[in-house]
């Protein structure tokens, strides 16, 4: 406990000195931050001030590059401006050399004119070549200027983080002084440790040597109760041989009782199955009484139902004699309606016949009426032919009057003109006229003859049409009064056969019942003998009856088997049961040994293996030839 206390103590000074070193770490991260977040704002001023310096570096850039691009421009536009000049002067000095009233005086003046502006110009050209030149060395010390503003300016910064990185070294090297003394405090309080460990591991030693002494001296009682155990386990053996024979000595008693047991419940079972046989043919004798009572109570009803059936039967022969009687006379209308439908045929056929002889007068009318239609045509010709003829004729009668003026004009000597041709005498003209008159009258008969006979035949045409539409009714209503009788009449024999085929029914039913009433008064009356004689109801009933009681045991059977199947299925409804049809296999074995006792043990996880029955595929393959074995 004591050292369980110290252990304690010490891990709790270090848990103590491990947070005071964990809290002096977050006061030197937080310093650190402090500091690092005002490097970062002084960092953040440097940048600003330097992007104000880059702007005003950029302006002043771009005003130079301007002023650079903008002198060669104007160097350029001097120089043509010059050049122009100089063209001008030799112009003019050409012209002041042609003229010919020019002085030597003036020639003098102009010739040092002319050097003197020579002299000019090249002095402006070293002018303005210094110009340039200086222009150039400003802007070279312009950029070496600002270039060493820029090294005073890094030179600085790097100063500052000079002095910043003095002071975090600083920082760190007091830092690393407290943790080695911390270190040195942790490395004594260790020592302390390991000294009293060192202690108690001697104690251990000590204590591993005395249980290794006990343990050794353990190992030789154990060897001792180990033969100890053996000698007794060779006794029990030897009783439990005792035991198991004694045992299999009274299991053979037990299954001796048992059999005894069984054959006296069996021969008391037997008794009571006599007694109760005896009581049951007890009670058949008794139902059979009482069915033969029903059966003789059943004969006097059929006999009672026989005669109903009888007197019915009589009735119905009664009613199918009307019926009879009644499709007799409906046979008779029927054979008139025939009558009257072929009278009615035949006229029918009289009335085509004159139908078709004056359509047949109608088509040869039609057709001379087409011929007289055809014949139109010529008629419009001669019409025209007609007029033109009685224009001619007109024209000859005023010829005519002419020629009679002429003529009766006794002064003119060409009124008479010879003509050519032999005149035809008096008679002939006559007869000509004659033949003419006998044609002209053939014709107007003729034409007389086609009106009448036009006018017959429509008179005929309507007269048919009428009596063709009046005959059309009665047709009509004859047809329709014939399809209802054949109707009725159809009727009437569907249901005279529906009563025929009752009838026949009927008849069978009674035949029928009238056999079974005559199996059954003799089936009574030899019952009713051997009754009288003290003899057993005959075998046919001896083997309804055991088909009853076949018939209730297999239903009773079958009631419990369904009770059963229903219980199962209960029993497998319940969670964790599972339902199934496999063949149940065995789980436990009894043992052959001859120390151990016949009681059955569990196969446990190493169960036998039990192949399963070959399938109806293996039909398919045929068996293996073995082969002998050579040696």
């Amino acid at each position: 406990v004591y050292l369980y206390r110290e252990a304690l103590e010490e891990n709790l000074n270090k848990c103590v000195l491990e947070k005071k070193k964990q809290h002096d770490i977050l006061i030197q991260k937080q310093t650190q931050k402090d500091r690092e977040l005002r490097n970062l704002k002084k960092m953040e001023l440097q940048l600003s001030m330097i992007y104000d310096s880059l702007e005003q570096d950029k302006s002043q850039h771009k005003r130079l590059r301007l002023e650079a691009e903008a002198i060669p421009k104007l160097h350029g536009v001097l120089l043509e401006r010059r050049q122009e000049l100089q063209k001008e002067i030799e112009m003019i000095k050409r012209r002041l050399a042609e003229q010919e009233i020019m002085s030597d005086m003036d020639a003098r003046t102009l010739e040092e004119c002319i050097a003197e502006e020579r002299r000019l110009f090249k002095e402006q050209e070293k002018c303005r070549d210094e110009l340039s030149r200086l222009a150039h060395l400003t802007l070279i010390k312009v950029e070496e200027r600002e270039r060493k503003c820029r090294d005073v300016q890094k030179a600085q910064i790097q100063l500052q983080n000079i002095i910043k990185e003095i002071k975090r070294k600083d920082l760190e090297i007091r830092e690393y002084k407290k943790r080695k003394r911390e270190i040195q405090n942790q490395l004594q309080g260790f020592a302390k440790m390991y000294d009293v460990i060192q202690n108690e591991k001697d104690k251990c030693v000590n204590l591993v040597h005395a249980a290794q002494q006990k343990a050794s001296e353990i190992k030789n009682r154990v060897k001792l109760l180990g033969n100890e155990i053996e000698n007794l386990r060779n006794a029990v053996i030897t009783k439990e041989r005792k035991l198991q024979k004694q045992h299999l000595k009274n299991t053979n008693n037990l299954a001796i009782t048992a059999s005894l047991k069984s054959d006296y419940c069996r021969i008391v079972e037997t008794i009571h199955e006599m007694k109760e046989r005896k009581e049951q043919r007890c009670q058949d004798l008794e139902r059979l009484t009482s069915r033969v009572t029903r059966i003789e109570e059943e004969t006097v009803r059929l006999h009672k139902k026989y005669e109903r059936a009888i007197q019915q039967q009589n009735e119905s022969g009664l009613l199918l004699r009307d019926r009879e009687e009644e499709l007799c006379i409906l046979y008779e209308k029927l054979n008139m309606q025939e009558m009257l439908c072929r009278n009615g045929d035949i006229e029918m056929q009289v009335m085509d016949e004159k139908i078709r002889f004056l359509k047949l007068k109608v088509a040869e009318k039609k057709r001379q009426i087409k011929l007289w239609f055809r014949g139109l045509p010529v008629k419009n010709a001669l019409d025209a032919h007609l007029v033109v003829l009685q224009i001619q004729y007109s024209q000859c009668q005023d010829r005519i009057k002419q020629m009679e003026e002429i003529f009766a004009d006794p002064t003119n000597a060409s009124r008479k003109r010879d003509l050519g041709g032999k005149d035809p005498s008096p008679p002939e003209l006559l007869k000509k006229i004659e033949q003419l008159e006998v044609e002209l009258a053939q014709e107007e008969e003729k034409l007389l003859e086609t009106d009448v006979l036009y006018e017959q035949v429509s008179r005929l045409t309507d007269r048919i049409r009428a009596v063709a539409e009046n005959g059309k009714q009665d047709t009509l209503l004859l047809a329709k009064r014939k399809n209802e009788l054949q109707k009725k009449i159809r009727a009437r024999t569907q249901t005279m056969m529906a009563l025929v085929a009752e009838l026949s029914m009927k008849q069978a039913l009674a035949t029928k019942l009238q056999q079974e009433m005559r199996d059954k008064e003799q089936f009574l009356v030899i019952v009713s003998s051997r009754i009288d004689q003290g003899l057993p109801p005959p075998k046919e009933i001896e083997n309804e009856w055991l088909k009853i009681l076949r018939n209730e045991k297999m239903q009773k059977a079958a009631a419990e088997a369904r009770a059963k199947r229903a219980a199962e299925e209960e029993q497998a409804a319940v969670p964790g049961r599972v339902h199934t049809t496999a063949e149940q296999r065995p789980n436990a074995y009894i043992p052959d040994d001859e120390y151990s006792l016949p009681v059955p043990r569990p196969y446990g996880a190493l169960a036998p293996f039990k192949p399963s029955e070959p399938g109806s595929n293996m039909r398919h393959f045929r068996k293996p030839t073995v082969k002998p074995i050579e040696i």
